[in-house]
């Protein structure tokens, strides 16, 4: 059974969708352009493993993803991610972390960080891109 509390009852596409709610609870407030960094939270790696049929094709999408927004020009970078705490999914409400290596082509200044899992990105995280 599915806690309640990984779920949030509105999203702008569909405001009367249930959809995963992914929570960064840590990340660095600061992040330099070349470097590997840790974020955790719940639940990076959503409620399903994807798709797969037969015995020639697999599509797993339980792995979190990382993107960086540049706040002044709407860039996205998207982060390599590695190192997750769990491949598990469906984790509710237990802390998980995944760790990102930062573009060293990312864009410096304020950001926002987010984390998606299963297409469905979590909240922003402000950070600054140094």
């Amino acid at each position: 059974m599915v806690k309640a509390a990984i779920w949030s009852t509105s999203s702008a596409a569909c405001p009367k969708c249930r959809v995963p709610f992914i929570r960064i609870s840590a990340a660095p407030g600061s992040v330099a352009r070349g470097k590997t960094y840790t974020v955790s939270g719940t639940p990076f790696n959503g409620l399903s493993q994807g798709a797969a049929y037969g015995d020639d094709f697999q599509d797993a999408t339980n792995f979190p993803l990382v993107r960086i927004v540049n706040q002044a020009t709407g860039h996205v970078f998207y982060c390599r991610t590695h190192n997750h705490s769990t491949m598990a999914v469906a984790t509710g409400t237990r802390k998980v972390s995944t760790n990102f290596d930062v573009p060293a082509g990312a864009e410096t200044g304020l950001s926002q960080l987010f984390v998606v899992a299963n297409g469905i990105p979590s909240s922003p995280y402000s950070i600054k891109v140094r």
